[in-house]
């Protein structure tokens, strides 16, 4: 299939939002919705990370660091930590990093090896693993996922909660590990699955709808789209797919095309973003460096969200005030005295609804802005902020 969003051309150019020393060989993207904040790893060593500034409707560069290795892939486990994982190719690792808190410095922490008896994974060189993205248990329950080795149901065992997908450029296979966070080189290997190419290069979960996005950096480069279900074929396992396209390239000479993230379906009114990066090397045009990133906001709205939990109650932080909800009556608030404003974000910080809310009174549920919102809930003394699913 086409590519479903706005060309190459036509996406916003990132690339000038990070300080123009070595920006080259950009290989790995991972969004966190949390912080809003877009990952990027060089696989010469660095680490860029990008701010979303909702006022603007635009990114600024808050990280610009070494990072030891050679990082192809890059994700987090808990997007309320500032901890993260690389998945490194010339020593076929996974790799835990802490930042220090102003993003100066990096600290590896621990590390686990893919070349090992317990795992049958080769030494490829320079063609091994590139893409790497946690996915939780809850998601590999729903849908029956199977260990390779044995047929049998696989979740975690080693405290993750989840398990570890990597993308390898050799036939495209995807790896799943089972990792201890808590020890080095505690790993499991749960199997390898095909793809629907002969390369991977990165890969992305949404967890809102339990999607999995595989990029392939082989002919005009493609996307694929799948819901962790499992077919076999020729005695393997193989990811049913649900869509695939083929990207909307550059047109200056470069489509190495090697970094793909996705904002969360379930979390927008909408609007979901992908971003895309390709590794331009040394010896590329000044042109090609200056055009390594773009960010896609109008990508299709693909999978389902979870359904409205009936008289679902959330608090604020301090528990001031109580958010109950059902689709009969709508929205109500326990703990609002006066009158407050309300105003409800998209995880980039977009305004979907602003409204005011009387207290003791309910406000109707199609004025509401489906799936997860941030709500501000703004006082005469202060912001209460909240995450809610409508």
């Amino acid at each position: 299939m086409n590519w479903p969003a706005e060309s190459w051309s036509s996406a916003m150019n990132l690339t000038s939002k990070l300080t123009q020393t070595n920006v080259t060989e950009l290989s790995g993207l991972h969004w966190n919705p949390a912080t809003q904040c877009l990952y990027v790893v060089q696989d010469n060593g660095r680490l860029r990370i990008l701010q979303f500034n909702e006022g603007a409707d635009d990114f600024f560069e808050i990280a610009n660091v070494e990072i030891a290795g050679n990082p192809e892939g890059i994700m987090q486990v808990d997007y309320e930590a500032s901890m993260f994982y690389t998945v490194d190719e010339k020593n076929y690792e996974i790799r835990q990093y802490v930042p220090n808190q102003d993003y100066t410095s990096i600290t590896l922490m621990k590390k686990w090896r893919l070349l090992t008896p317990n795992t049958p994974m080769p030494d490829t060189g320079n063609d091994g693993i590139e893409g790497i993205v946690f996915v939780p248990d809850k998601h590999l329950q729903s849908i029956g996922f199977v260990s390779s080795q044995t047929g049998l149901p696989y979740t975690s065992t080693k405290g993750m909660g989840g398990l570890i997908f990597i993308a390898h450029q050799t036939e495209g296979y995807v790896w799943v590990y089972d990792v201890n966070p808590a020890l080095s080189f505690d790993v499991a290997y749960v199997g390898k699955y095909k793809t629907n190419r002969k390369e991977s290069c990165d890969i992305a979960f949404d967890r809102t709808t339990g999607l999995l996005y595989i990029l392939h950096n082989v002919g005009k480069n493609f996307l694929e789209v799948t819901n962790l279900s499992l077919e076999q074929v020729n005695d393997e396992y193989k990811f049913v797919v649900s869509k695939e396209y083929s990207l909307s390239n550059p047109t200056d000479g470069n489509e190495n095309i090697e970094g793909f993230a996705i904002t969360p379906m379930c979390e927008e009114n909408g609007v979901v973003s992908v971003f895309v990066c390709r590794d331009v090397n040394d010896t590329g045009t000044e042109i090609q460096k200056g055009d390594a990133l773009r960010w896609f906001t109008d990508f299709p709205l693909l999978g389902s969200c979870p359904p409205i939990t009936e008289d679902e109650q959330i608090q604020t932080d301090n528990a001031r005030f109580t958010i109950e909800f059902t689709s009969l009556n709508g929205l109500y608030i326990h703990g609002a005295q006066e009158n407050v404003e309300l105003v409800f974000m998209d995880e980039l910080g977009r305004i979907r609804y602003k409204t005011h809310y009387e207290p003791m009174s309910y406000l109707p549920y199609d004025v509401l802005p489906q799936g997860y919102s941030i709500l501000q809930i703004h006082t005469s003394n202060d912001i209460q902020v909240v995450l809610i699913r409508l």
